[in-house]
């Protein structure tokens, strides 16, 4: 009975909403699928099966390294003095609070390729400025969010997050008659996401007019319980104080992000120059993760030697690529998982469900606000925007391949719904030294309104097109 292969995915954002725990709801889907799919003994041997699967793909293992290099670059940058370097130059521009919240725009242009490391960089570098000149640290925790993952995935180039979509929708897409490369989609389906250009354009308002931030509150912010003990914190607090090695220098946070931005688009050229007839035409041929593992690859070789130059180790070097790889291994985890439980649904017939009368019955003009509302309440409900996509895109490319909906506006969908999670997140709330609580209720009436004006959108496209 192909409903079966809800129970998954259901188990998942239950645990997940309960708990809090994102790697362990997931385990606990994979594990369910596989037990109703095999049984006991064959699922719990099955459980490998699916997150050696997913590793063993070609596409999802370059994916996955090149996020584990990013995290390896971003570690380099701040120990030699990036991060704090740049800071010292916006300090002596940034003069009042629009100011600093303009930076935070600014700043996108070299640290784009990251929401996470946009978030502590332009964090790292403004949070102080913006305490000098006073002004609303709830304001700039919904700026930092709206600039990090609204923005990137806007960009579809040389960004952490271009290998995982195109390798989600190339999983998604074989052997279904697809004619247009993953890529393609991909690039087409970032005009249809309608909530990052909407949270933009609100985050445009709130920095230029103020828009009446932090007037409107929805709930009351609720101290956080902690559920560590002492030492653990301790430890915690330890490893994530910054200590600065090296001298500041903004050139090294400028020269390695224009040394991945070159080299990632030359890579996408000459991996598609065969299949084309001129640059642009390349890069929709461009083998995609080869081209951005190559062009971190040739970043990460060509900053140790810009490093070497100033007199810092090769010892110390390796040390921060391995501890800057480290960062991201609960991402790559997440991410496996993520594709282990696409799977045991798909097993279990989670493409067939779309053929179910129940789903039939759902009017064409409602299906993409639909699919949004859906993704996005899942995406709040467990907190990832990684695991929303891994979850919703083979519905996505199942609905509008047999209702005949454009597949650019159902991915986009998806992509917008995933998106409903970073606008309020822990991390742009410890990084504007707010509590989450604060940040939280200030952000809502935003999030909300984005919500409602994506869903009116959505509408109004189903029924033009």
């Amino acid at each position: 009975m192909v409903w079966l292969s809800l129970i998954p995915a259901l188990i998942t954002i239950i645990l997940t909403f309960k708990t809090k725990k994102l790697i362990v709801a997931l385990f606990i889907g994979v594990l369910t699928g596989a037990l109703i799919r095999y049984g006991f003994i064959g699922g719990i041997t099955a459980i490998g099966e699916y997150m050696m699967g997913a590793i063993a793909d070609k596409e999802s293992a370059y994916t996955l390294s090149f996020l584990i290099a990013f995290g390896s670059l971003a570690e380099l940058i701040e120990m030699a003095g990036g991060i704090a370097g740049f800071s010292e130059k916006v300090n002596k521009w940034a003069k009042n609070e629009k100011g600093v919240l303009a930076w935070a725009w600014y700043l996108s242009a070299i640290t784009f390729f990251d929401s996470s490391f946009h978030t502590i960089a332009v964090g790292t570098v403004l949070t102080p400025i913006l305490k000098k000149v006073k002004g609303s640290k709830e304001k700039f925790a919904f700026l930092l969010s709206v600039t990090s993952l609204q923005l990137i995935l806007l960009i579809p180039i040389a960004t952490a997050y271009l290998g995982y979509m195109v390798t989600l929708v190339t999983n998604n897409i074989k052997n279904r008659g697809v004619t247009e490369t993953a890529y393609t989609i991909v690039a087409k389906s970032v005009l249809w996401n309608f909530f990052s250009w909407t949270m933009l354009a609100i985050g445009i308002a709130v920095t230029i007019f103020g828009l009446g931030f932090g007037r409107y509150k929805i709930g009351k912010a609720t101290a956080e319980e902690d559920e560590y003990t002492e030492a653990h914190i301790e430890k915690e607090e330890l490893e994530n104080k910054v200590v600065e090695e090296y001298p500041r220098n903004s050139k090294n946070l400028i020269v390695p992000v224009s040394i991945l931005l070159v080299s990632t688009i030359f890579f996408f050229w000459w991996t598609g120059r065969k299949n084309s007839n001129g640059f642009i035409s390349a890069l929709s041929s461009a083998k995609f993760s080869v081209s951005i593992f190559s062009g971190i690859m040739l970043t990460l070789f060509f900053t140790t030697i810009y490093f070497i130059l100033q007199k810092i180790s090769l010892a110390e070097i390796e040390t921060h690529i391995v501890k800057g790889g480290e960062k991201v291994l609960s991402l790559v985890i997440v991410l496996i998982l993520s594709w282990a439980l696409t799977s045991v649904t798909q097993d279990l017939g989670f493409d067939r469900l779309i053929n179910e009368d129940v789903i039939k019955s759902i009017p064409r003009f409602l299906i993409p606000a639909m699919l949004f509302l859906f993704s996005g309440m899942i995406a709040y409900t467990i907190g990832s925007s990684w695991a929303t996509w891994a979850l919703m895109m083979p519905l996505a490319i199942t609905f509008a391949i047999n209702s005949e909906v454009n597949i650019p506006l159902m991915v986009g969908t998806v992509w917008a719904g995933g998106a409903v999670a970073d606008v309020i997140s822990p991390l742009s709330a410890q990084m504007a030294d707010t509590s989450f609580g604060e940040h939280l209720t200030t952000s809502f009436p935003y999030l909300i309104g984005g919500v409602i004006i994506t869903t009116i959108a959505y509408i109004i496209t189903g029924i033009l097109i």
